[in-house]
């Protein structure tokens, strides 16, 4: 009835897997784990521990495929229709959070969503615990992420995750844009994970900036696909007014001072987004 699939690259994922199993295994659903570990340079759980989890199997790759291809190789190994993906590095909210997706796998595809821990980290951990807080929580205003979602397994082999994005960022838009271009329904609902931030500032910036390369490329590969984001339609505007080129020079001269707020215990997220913005204005200048 549901494959839930997990990607993981360098995380313990056995708490995950642990209140998964317990809760699919109290319901009367057929349903299998899969987890595939794209090429972790560090592995941070026991093979055999897993394994020993009912209806689990394990793939160990041997070289990294990338954010979008192991999901698609996840979902060719899934044996049902419903396929349950769920990065690792979350913990589902609920206790409930396992029922909550077999109520309803009427729909084609259900975004369950995200929220942020309730303890707040110190530094260099606090920028990514606001930017879920602040920019990937489940609220009034939708988020698309493939970080827990569940959607028929004929729709992700029909449209599958572009494969070209290899590094971190935005292939989760790209593909839900490109499901809604395809009329393919999105419903939301309130199950979130809770993201672990184990990222510090420096990392996670440098996720970010590989994400918006990514949008970068996009903007000029599938402009269609991509118009709708605020971080295109913001650059449109000052592009308009031949205002890019100013930006990008702002930028330059201020990325070392804003990285180290954003590196300190009270990241500002409108420096961040000044931040996004000059480093997309900077990938545009350079395609």
């Amino acid at each position: 009835m549901i494959s839930i699939l997990i990607p993981v690259y360098n995380y313990n994922i056995e708490p995950l897997i642990k209140v998964l199993s317990d809760q699919v295994s109290g319901t009367n659903a057929d349903y299998e784990i899969i987890v595939i570990d794209d090429a972790s340079t560090s592995i941070k759980y026991q093979k055999q521990d897993l394994l020993n989890y009912k209806n689990l199997s394990l793939i160990q790759l041997d070289k990294n495929i990338g954010r979008s291809a192991i999901r698609n190789l996840l979902a060719s190994k899934a044996n049902y229709e419903n396929c349950l993906f769920i990065d690792a590095g979350n913990l589902p909210q609920s206790k409930s959070f396992i029922n909550n997706y077999l109520d309803n796998l009427d729909n084609e595809v259900v975004i369950g969503g995200m929220v942020e821990a309730d303890r707040k980290p110190k530094k260099p951990y606090r920028l990514r615990w606001l930017f879920t807080k602040q920019r990937e929580r489940y609220s009034n205003d939708k988020v698309y992420t493939s970080a827990n979602f569940m959607i028929k397994k004929e729709i992700v082999n029909k449209y599958p995750f572009d494969e070209s994005v290899l590094q971190y960022g935005y292939e989760d838009l790209f593909f839900f844009n490109t499901l809604k271009a395809n009329s393919i329904n999105l419903d939301f609902i309130d199950n979130p994970v809770v993201h672990d931030c184990e990222e510090d500032a420096y990392l996670f910036m440098r996720k970010i900036e590989q994400g918006l390369e990514n949008l970068a490329e996009f903007s000029v590969k599938n402009y269609e696909l991509v118009k709708e984001n605020n971080i295109v339609k913001l650059y449109q505007r000052i592009h308009r007014y031949r205002l890019d080129s100013l930006m990008t020079s702002v930028f330059k001269l201020t990325r070392a001072s804003i990285l180290k707020n954003l590196n300190s215990a009270y990241p500002s997220m409108l420096l961040f987004d000044f931040y996004r913005l000059g480093y997309f204005c900077t990938m545009k200048h350079k395609l």
